[in-house]
């Protein structure tokens, strides 16, 4: 049985573990204790260097979600992973990165080929990552994903606090994916080979406007709607994080995913998945 190491088993890895237990030996890598996978190691990959060296089993796939550290614009907890493991045991490994590489397109559709524009350093640091998976001669699969949604990640605490939202009709777009079509879509690449050392966007196929997005989680919550406002309000109120997100836009081309993974997609419309999101 392949052993395929999920590296930061966090919130996709939960996704990630519950399925094809019969064909995958799951090993879970992060800093807590957790129990989803059939090995899970409680291990720091900044720091645990002795036993990340004896870390793999041959053939192993990897699966990396782990952040990157909180501060400049290089991705340091992966450089000491890679630094570390015995990449002749490695078959291949899937990186997780961000759409937030191709920074501002103003709302232009945006295929992989398009330039890496990244303008904050969380995004910066994500470039950095995917050069250094490229350069690792690692069979890889760079994944670039935007806003994951799903069972318990939904924005509900800002919904309950009824934060404004920027009105419909100057609202940017964003892009979307459910936890399980991410899912889905991460262990498709475990053994297809049209995705062997390629650079693909993910998403549902759908960009929506981001208030759209809202209103309809406060619909299906049945909540009346919050104040509108425009983007000089929006930066007077919102906290950085969310800045970041408003002031750049773009709408993903999943052309590329679609063609090797026909069909992978099961929550096109956003209404199913949030409706999933709530049971």
């Amino acid at each position: 049985m392949d052993k395929v190491y999920i590296v930061g088993n966090g919130y996709i890895g939960d996704f990630i573990s519950s399925k094809f237990k019969d064909k995958y030996h799951y090993v879970g890598i992060c800093r807590s204790n957790k129990t989803n996978c059939n090995t899970n190691l409680p291990l720091d990959i900044s720091k645990d260097d002795a036993l990340l060296r004896d870390l793999l089993d041959n053939n192993a796939v990897i699966i990396y979600l782990a952040a990157p550290q909180k501060d400049g614009s290089t991705d340091t907890t992966l450089s000491n992973f890679l630094n570390k493991i015995d990449k002749k045991k490695v078959r291949k490994i899937i990186y997780v990165s961000t759409s937030g590489v191709y920074g501002d397109k103003k709302d232009k559709m945006v295929d992989e080929k398009a330039s890496l524009e990244p303008i904050t350093d969380r995004a910066k640091r994500r470039v950095d990552a995917e050069n250094q998976i490229q350069r690792s001669l690692i069979k890889y699969t760079i994944l670039r994903v935007p806003g994951i949604y799903g069972p318990n990640r939904l924005p509900i605490q800002r919904i309950k606090e009824q934060l404004p939202l920027i009105k419909s009709n100057i609202c940017k777009h964003t892009n979307l994916i459910h936890a399980q079509d991410l899912s889905d879509i991460i262990i498709n690449c475990i053994s297809n080979d049209k995705t062997d050392n390629i650079i693909m966007n993910v998403s549902d196929g759908t960009p929506i406007k981001t208030t759209s997005y809202y209103l309809k989680i406060y619909d299906a919550l049945k909540i009346e709607y919050p104040l509108f406002i425009d983007y000089v309000e929006a930066n007077n109120i919102y906290d950085e994080k969310r800045k970041s997100f408003i002031n750049e836009s773009r709408m993903l081309d999943v052309s590329l995913m679609n063609k090797v993974m026909p069909g992978i997609i099961k929550f096109k419309n956003v209404i199913d998945g949030i409706r999933d999101s709530l049971k």
